[in-house]
């Protein structure tokens, strides 16, 4: 028995490595893309105020089409399963950011501005909102049981963040280096856009849709189901909330300002990024708590170390040894939020099953994605606003600037995610289907044996 049980919670090595190919591509791109307010304020010029705005703007247009992708794939059909077509459109991502990256600097100021809006409008409102929307649905059927599940989200989560870490470490670097222009940044990003492109498209190639699932008989999903879901399902409100805080959070990463200006050298934020090396130890045990407490409590521990690790950023300063030590903290704080919690959303389509209604896992992931490219673009919007606000200039030195932006700066790195994090934390005291989803079951295996 217990053989049998362990052949059922094998992975092979092609398929784990080949699932984590696409998130460690797609999490790299989210790096990089920490440094396109950075970019647009110090290198062509824009305003901080105007570069949030233009980032916010395109996050909520980003929701529509968030929620359009959701009922889509819920919809598809193909030989190739429900959710695996749109893995292509990780090499879409790929060339737009390169793109992003490349625009010329003797271009009009209206003209950049629009260029930045609309390529980077299409990478996250449509391809990268296809790649983040097909997750649950395509995982579903590509793992048969919930331990492997397990396992390629807790064990699959020390890749990516090793992955990521490269290009985190990697990334501020070179920056220091070679993006000192328009053209140097055009380099930089190509030196990861094609290894990148070609690491992502690997899912699709080693990672099939081999497992039935009940929803697949239904047909297709009609919108008065996807309504219906919505208006019945509470808890994914809840997840879509923790979502958007946390990217609210992400959405600022004031991290290359606070080097720049606070610190006085971009290349050392390398030392933070390091930090999640270690960090990777902490994934082997996901599983295990897992198996004993609640994701959503798990998430909640994160809240506390990260909200501490944030606060004492602010008493770094310029101290590298104390913003390592936050860093290890705010880092630790979320690995539940970026690793496990997507299971929460698995646990949402199966309250929808469980109550009667479509499982939607499509539809239900799409609302968090909403959620969090909502947190994103608001993150974004604060930190160029805030900046604006505190009279910060892209063409002064940090000795050149006034104390009101590096207060701001140091705000931003500090106080306002720690808010955040405490603002998760209450937000999942009120989850509460880790205790509902047990009866539900029960009351279902009743029903079948009666």
């Amino acid at each position: 028995m217990a053989t049998k049980k362990q052949k059922t919670d094998k992975i092979g090595i092609a398929k784990f490595w080949g699932w984590q190919s696409r998130a460690v591509s797609l999490g790299s791109m989210t790096v990089i893309y920490g440094y396109l307010m950075i970019y647009c304020t110090n290198t062509l010029m824009l305003s901080p105020e105007l570069v949030g705005t233009l980032l916010l703007v395109s996050k909520l247009f980003d929701g529509v089409t968030d929620l359009f992708a959701g009922y889509l794939i819920d919809n598809t059909h193909t030989r190739f399963g429900k959710a695996r077509p749109y893995e292509f459109a990780i090499i879409g991502v790929w060339l737009c950011t390169w793109l992003l990256f490349s625009c010329p600097a003797q271009w009009s100021y209206a003209v950049k501005a629009v260029w930045v809006f609309i390529i980077y409008s299409f990478v996250n409102s449509i391809l990268a909102t296809l790649l983040n929307t097909n997750q649950t649905t395509y995982i579903v059927r590509a793992f048969p049981n919930m331990s492997q599940i397990m396992k390629v989200n807790s064990y699959g989560g020390i890749v990516v963040t090793l992955g990521c870490a490269i290009v985190s470490m990697s990334f501020p670097t070179l920056m220091g280096t070679m993006a000192t222009s328009g053209a140097g940044w055009s380099r930089l990003v190509g030196i990861y856009a094609l290894p990148l492109a070609l690491i992502g498209i690997l899912r699709f190639v080693l990672v099939k849709e081999t497992v039935p699932v009940d929803a697949d008989s239904e047909g297709k999903i009609k919108a008065k189901e996807v309504v219906a879901v919505l208006k019945n399902n509470k808890f994914i409100y809840i997840v879509a909330a923790m979502s958007i805080l946390y990217n609210i959070t992400l959405g600022m990463n004031a991290s290359s300002y606070y080097f720049t200006y606070i610190v006085g050298d971009i290349s050392k934020y390398m030392l933070i990024a390091s930090l999640s090396m270690p960090m990777l130890l902490v994934m082997f045990v996901f599983p295990v708590m897992m198996k004993k407490i609640p994701i959503s409590r798990i998430v909640m521990l994160g809240c506390v170390c990260g909200a501490a690790g944030y606060l004492l950023n602010f008493a770094a300063g310029s101290n590298i040894v104390l913003l390592m030590i936050a860093g290890a903290l705010y880092g630790l704080g979320g690995l539940p939020i970026a690793y496990i919690s997507g299971m929460l959303i698995l646990d949402c389509a199966e309250y929808n099953a469980l109550k009667g209604m479509a499982r939607a896992e499509g539809t239900m992931t799409a609302f968090s994605s909403f959620g969090s490219k909502l947190g994103q673009g608001i993150g974004s919007a604060l930190l160029g606003v805030l900046l604006g606000a505190a009279a910060f200039d892209g063409n002064l030195a940090a000795d050149a600037q006034a104390e009101s932006a590096l207060i701001m700066i140091r705000s931003l790195y500090s106080i306002i995610p720690a808010i955040m994090f405490m603002l998760i934390f209450i937000t999942l005291y009120f989850y509460k289907l880790d205790k509902v989803l047990p009866k539900l079951r029960a009351e279902k295996a009743a029903e079948g044996n009666s």
